[in-house]
């Protein structure tokens, strides 16, 4: 990629980031909708530090371009991170003004630097721009972090435009049959542009037969698993999303809850935790990465696609990711979208809750010297891979060898689940 091609896509992802934080009331930036995260305002200082940590003090090997703020927004926070969370719960944050002549400097600083990145080819993380596209993606996961923190808080202004929610009861689930086959989980380092460290070494995985539904759980449905649920297990298995509003039930967005009735054929965000309760409850599992892998990315014969419809990059009729609305659609909306063994929006409506806990790839190298612990902090056991995307999924990460994950515990991401079921040895041919 040439120098104009990262200076544009940083000029995007800083717009957008602009975009987001413009729908922030002034008075909520202070405000931590999210117990264990930081105040909207510390993200707003955490893009321009992380930025110059990343390219002008840790590849170029520049000074600080302001050490006070270079360190105090250097570092987010995991939902289990209780140092994380006092350091959040500090009395008061820099005056956003300043943040915001903090963000611009750092802004000047990295554009005037992309040459110097580019010139130093030796380097792993010069070669092919690699820091410079670690920091494009590390700003926008954020955006979608910008967003379920907006869902929680249920304040954000509505931008000019806006389309309304799209209701309605959704499509249920059918069946659909994966036969055997293998799958690779994996790249190799030389054969995309840019990877995050987990997504390289390889995994050879040969997964038997199983049976899958075609689209994600609903609202309605998990709704109906609750009503079945006695009162003492009902609390713990409610959704965060699922709230009171003038005697009724009501769904959060980024604007506010709104009816049910709109949003009960949209797939339920639910944690990890309460998705496998669901799933057992219906008599089946979560399905795990490879098999996510497999019905999305396998064909009978054999092929491998590049995505679940096909090899041509992602449009609007093939799912509900990229921002191109302001929430999730009913399940079903998609067709285009459906693998070639028809199981549907496997990208996009939400990230899909697995039961593969994240670990290594074998042959894992933590090799951004810059940013080691980005995936080596989280192989503890308690994260799970989800897959796919969510409608606030920049569309850069629809490559097949991204891998994302949460705490199964957390409740707050743009989250989707399916159950899978097992078939008799029999049938798994």
């Amino acid at each position: 990629m040439t120098e104009a091609s990262f200076e544009a896509l940083l000029a995007a992802a800083w717009r957008r980031s602009d975009d987001l934080f413009a729908l922030i009331p002034e008075a909520s930036m202070g405000r931590r909708p999210i117990a264990l995260r930081h105040p909207f305002s510390f993200y707003l200082g955490h893009l321009p530090a992380f930025a110059w940590n990343q390219i002008g003090r840790g590849v170029l090997g520049l000074g600080p371009m302001r050490s006070d703020f270079d360190v105090l927004f250097e570092r987010g926070i995991d939902p289990a991170d209780e140092d994380g969370a006092r350091a959040a719960s500090r009395d008061a944050w820099p005056a956003i003004a300043e943040v915001i002549a903090y963000r611009d400097e750092v802004r000047r600083a990295v554009r005037a630097r992309i040459p110097d990145v580019l010139a130093r080819a030796e380097d792993v993380l010069g070669a092919r721009g690699r820091i410079l596209q670690l920091v494009i993606e590390h700003e926008r996961m954020h955006h979608e972090t910008l967003m379920y923190m907006l869902q929680e808080h249920g304040a954000a202004r509505r931008p000019d435009g806006a389309p309304a929610f799209v209701g309605g009861g959704g499509r249920a689930a059918e069946p659909r049959h994966v036969p055997a086959g293998r799958v690779v989980i994996g790249a190799d380092f030389e054969a995309i542009p840019f990877g995050w460290d987990n997504e390289f070494g390889r995994a050879e995985i040969d997964v038997p037969g199983f049976t899958i539904d075609s689209l994600p759980v609903r609202n309605g449905d998990y709704l109906a698993f609750l009503e079945a649920m006695e009162d003492g297990a009902r609390a713990a298995l409610t959704p965060r999303t699922f709230v009171r509003r003038g005697g009724g039930l009501a769904v959060k967005t980024i604007f506010g809850p709104v009816s049910f009735e709109v949003a009960s054929g949209w797939p339920a965000q639910v944690s990890g935790e309460q998705a496998r309760a669901y799933a057992v409850w219906r008599g089946g599992r979560l399905a795990t990465e490879a098999e996510l892998r497999r019905a999305a990315f396998g064909e009978p014969s054999g092929g491998v696609r590049a995505r679940p419809w096909g090899h041509a990059p992602g449009e609007p009729r093939h799912g509900q990711f990229g921002f191109r609305g302001w929430s999730p659609v009913p399940t079903g909306s998609h067709p285009d979208g459906a693998s070639a063994f028809g199981v549907e929006e496997l990208v996009g409506n939400g990230w899909e809750w697995t039961c593969t806990p994240f670990a290594p790839l074998p042959g894992f190298v933590a090799y951004a010297r810059t940013y080691p612990g980005y995936s080596a902090d989280f192989f503890d056991g308690e994260h799970d891979v989800v897959f796919g995307a969510s409608w606030a999924t920049d569309e850069g990460f629809l490559r097949p060898s991204f891998r994302n994950w949460y705490r199964r515990d957390y409740p707050y991401v743009f989250s989707s689940f399916r159950v899978v079921r097992e078939e008799p040895r029999s049938r798994r041919r």
